[in-house]
Parts: C-alpha cells; structure tokens; sequence
C-alpha cells in the first residue's frame, strides 16, 4: 500500500506557482516556473537548461516544468520543443489536457512556426455572443472572426476550412474546451491571414464539424482568431469600450502604470483586485461575461458570498451549448491596477483554475485596454 501510494504521488505535478504571491527561492525549480509564467523565451529556456542537468529530481517537479513547457511552446513556438515538453510532462504525470496537446504537437511538429508582422486598427463587429469579431482576409476571403483571447489555439468551422484553402495535416485531436465538452477535429495551417496591414502566417487550426459552432438556427461562428495569433503580432490594444481593436506595431503602449500579466494554464491571465485581496484570473475576450471559479470565493466576503443565488445559465463554445445550474453573484466590484471596474450577474463555477475568467463586459469599460506580450504587461484607462 505504501508503494503504491508514493508511484502515485510521484505522477502527480506539482501546480504552478501563484504569481501574485511572493516569489520562491531564487534557483528552485518552483521560482523557474514562477518566472517563465511572467516571462518569454528566457525564461523557458532556463527552464530547459534547469531539466538538463536535474534529470534525477522528482518527477512532480520535472512534470510541472515540462507542462509550463507544453503550455507556453503551444503559444510561441511548437515544432519539436514542444513535442518533448508535451510529451514529457505526460508521461511524468498523465493528464488528459496534457495528452491532448501531445496530439497537437506532433500534428505541428513539421510546421514553421507561427510569426506575425505589421500593424492595423479596425473597427470591430458585435457578434450574436455578445463579444467583438473583426474582418480577416484568408486567400482573398474576407469573413467576421471571433477575436478570442480565451481560445488556445485558432478555430474554424469544416465548410469555412474548405473556403478558405485550410492546409490540412494528418490526424486528428480532442480538445477540452469552455463547455467542459471533448471535441474532436482536425487540423490545419493557414499560410496567411490578412487583418487591415497586419499579417500572420503559418496560422495552426484546430478544424471543427459545423454543428459544434452553431448558434442557434440562423448563425455558425465561422472561425475564432486565437491567443497564439495575437501572440505572434507582440501586442494588441482594445480601444474605445472595444469599438476599434489595434494590432502589433498600431497598438498604443502609453507611458504610465503598467501591470503584469502571465501565462494563465488556459492561456493568458491577469491580476484581479477586491477589497480581500488579488489572485489571477482567465483573460477571456470571446466570453460576453465574468465569472468565478471556486478558488476567488477568496476574493469575496462572507455577505457576498451568502448574496449569491442559484439558477440555470447556458455556455456556449466551441464544445457546443451546456445548461447547467450555477450560483450567481449579483455584483462583483473589482479592479485591474487603479482602474475599478463592475461585473453583474457572475456566474460561481467549480473550476479550480484561477480566480476566475474576465469576459468582454470588461473591456466595455475601457477607453484603452493594451497587452503587450514582449513584456508581459498590461495598461489600461477607464472609458469615462
């Protein structure tokens, strides 16, 4: 029984550090960790470095850096790095997101990696989500995309992929997606997507049935522009209440207060503040609302807590459309650095990653919103 206890221990990985805490003891690996969350390049490849030489160290603490790894190589780089981080932070500890973006690796490993070049400011298109879409060109084909921070890899629909000439590459993956869903689709590389004079090429796709993106009977989402897209353009910026959207070199950087950001486990995150305190939470732009997970009940006072009320709520993404019944705060007052800003109506979920995911509502709040991924910051100003 002992035995068997310390096998299982040793394919747990070890979570990754809080940002928001104070930092670990600098040469650890849970200070590598800490920093390659706030980080780019550098710091994942001190991490690299790190694994090289402690080939013997437990393998909760090898697990977690090759998943830090899996996680930010999917963003940035893929191609055979990210194939053995995947690879090995499943094998350390198998876990099913982890297996997952094995799958995805292997299906990139040949593929260049992604890059982006240019700068453009578009006006913005309401989507029936209640998020912001914007024009982009594939192959002379110009079509309204979801602009999605919260989506880990680009998106679209089986007849948009024929329509525009997707690249498709062999296999398949399933993929976890905002509906608790498993959705299983191919995938593709475009060669070049268009935004105004922004470029992005060699753009992975995660193709999907038509049907997983339906809304209702009238609309389907026709494609979702990801996180590693707007990655690769360095930095974006939301701009009058998320009426017009800048990329790469158009993005303003004001000078003044900046906050950090960092590489949530869903991909991007950012610090949220209430009068108990500050946690991380999903930065998520093609969700129209804010939520709470169960760890920023923390952020919450025992009156909030017990205000909260219980009723049904529909998800709806790329896994399709869930009802379930959720608790309900009726207000959360929050801010992002000095700027304070309001949500209503968030819904209480039982998820353990982060604080929460902060919707478009807040970007609707903002007369600027910029992230600027070089440095992994965040600036913005409030719309009144």
């Amino acid at each position: 029984m002992i035995a068997t206890l310390a096998l299982l221990l040793a394919q747990t990985a070890l979570p990754q550090p809080n940002v928001y805490a104070p930092p670990p003891k600098a040469g650890t690996a849970e200070r590598l960790a800490y920093d390659a969350q706030l980080g780019g390049a550098a710091e994942d490849a001190a991490i690299e470095a790190w694994l090289a030489v402690h080939a013997d160290a437990p393998a909760a603490l090898r697990a977690m850096l090759f998943h830090r790894l899996c996680n930010d190589y999917g963003v940035t780089l893929g191609g055979e790095k990210r194939v053995t981080a995947c690879a090995e932070a499943n094998k350390l500890a198998p876990d099913g997101e982890d297996a997952s973006d094995e799958k995805i690796a292997e299906a990139f490993r040949a593929a260049p990696p992604i890059r982006a070049h240019g700068g453009a400011t578009v006006a913005t298109i309401a989507n029936p989500l209640g998020s912001k879409s914007a024009n982009v060109t594939v192959n002379g084909i110009t079509l309204p995309w979801f602009m999605d921070t919260g989506a880990e890899i680009s998106v679209v629909t089986e007849s948009t992929a024929a329509k525009l000439g997707v690249r498709v590459l062999p296999g398949s993956s399933d993929v976890g997606t905002s509906t608790s869903n498993r959705v299983t689709g191919k995938l593709g590389v475009i060669d070049k997507a268009t935004i105004g004079a922004a470029t992005v090429e060699n753009l992975p796709v995660l193709i999907l049935p038509d049907a997983m993106l339906k809304l209702g009977k009238d609309y389907t989402i026709p494609a979702i522009f990801g996180l590693p897209a707007f990655a690769a353009l360095g930095r974006i910026a939301w701009l009058d209440g998320g009426a017009r959207l800048a990329l790469g070199s158009a993005a303003p950087m004001p000078k003044g207060k900046t906050v950090r950001v960092y590489w949530h486990e869903d991909g991007l995150g950012i610090p949220i503040t209430t009068a108990v305190g500050t946690m991380g939470a999903q930065f998520d732009s093609g969700a129209d609302s804010t939520d709470l997970r169960k760890p920023g009940l923390a952020l919450l006072t025992t009156d909030q807590i017990a205000s909260a009320t219980e009723r049904n709520t529909t998800v709806g993404g790329a896994g399709g459309f869930v009802t379930t019944k959720v608790r309900v705060l009726p207000r959360l007052d929050y801010s992002i650095g000095d700027i304070p800003l309001t949500a209503f109506k968030v819904d209480i979920d039982d998820s353990e990653d982060g604080a929460g995911r902060i919707g478009s509502d807040m970007i609707a709040q903002l007369k600027l919103l910029t992230i600027d991924f070089a440095t992994m910051t965040l600036q913005a100003s409030p719309l009144k």
